[in-house]
């Protein structure tokens, strides 16, 4: 058996699959269609936001990328490219929270009405 690391999902390895592609449906909603042939174990948001938070998924991810399929490879070296700030791996938990954070006081304190 295999060591899949952070990304054992159901005892196979969670980075496997082709890209997903999407379709409108007639009632204007988009859905996404898995690869029949090599459909993804997870999906590329999943991904992403563990690659961000998780050294050791980093870690496992780096360890495991070189003997994926070449569809998985392809899949996820866009993803990554498309996505730099996404997956970018933040240093530690503080840095975590402070990302979250930072939306609700990006706008400052006012202390007087504005001037018009």
């Amino acid at each position: 058996m295999s060591n899949f690391g952070y990304w054992q999902f159901n005892g196979r390895n969670g980075l496997l699959g082709a890209a997903d592609t999407q379709e409108e449906l007639p009632d204007g909603r988009i859905a996404t269609i898995k690869d029949p042939e090599n459909p993804t174990v997870l999906q590329d948001e999943y991904i992403l936001l563990i690659l961000r938070t998780v050294k050791q998924a980093r870690f496992d991810f780096t360890r495991l990328f070189p003997d994926l399929d070449v569809d998985s490879q392809d899949r996820l070296t866009n993803l990554v490219l498309s996505n730099p700030r996404l997956s970018s791996l933040m240093v530690d938990d503080q840095s975590l929270m402070d990302a979250l954070q930072k939306k609700d006081v990006t706008s400052g304190v006012h202390l007087e009405p504005p001037r018009r």
